[in-house]
């Protein structure tokens, strides 16, 4: 799962993301598991939210398909099965 962890630090702000590339990488691997985690340090709030904004899709891109789309997709196709059987009725 891609996360963002926004904390206040000394002297600004810390972001800590996941690398969806070391993610990826961990989920098709038998290897060795390498920590994900980035953290970047700002200076002011101005700075975190330009940098979430900017990178938000590449640090939580979009799934093609998860738990949910595929159980949506089964539910679905439960549906129209379904629908099929009662109108041969």
């Amino acid at each position: 799962m891609n996360h963002i962890i926004i904390e206040r630090a000394q002297n600004g702000f810390t972001v800590c993301v996941d690398d969806p590339k070391i993610v990826a990488k961990n989920q098709k691997s038998d290897g060795p598991w390498v920590d994900p985690k980035l953290e970047f340090v700002f200076d002011d709030e101005a700075e975190v939210i330009a940098f979430i904004t900017k990178n938000l899709d590449k640090i939580i891109p979009a799934k093609k398909d998860d738990f949910a789309s595929s159980f949506d997709a089964a539910v679905q196709e439960s549906d129209e099965e379904e629908k099929a059987e009662e109108s041969k009725k």
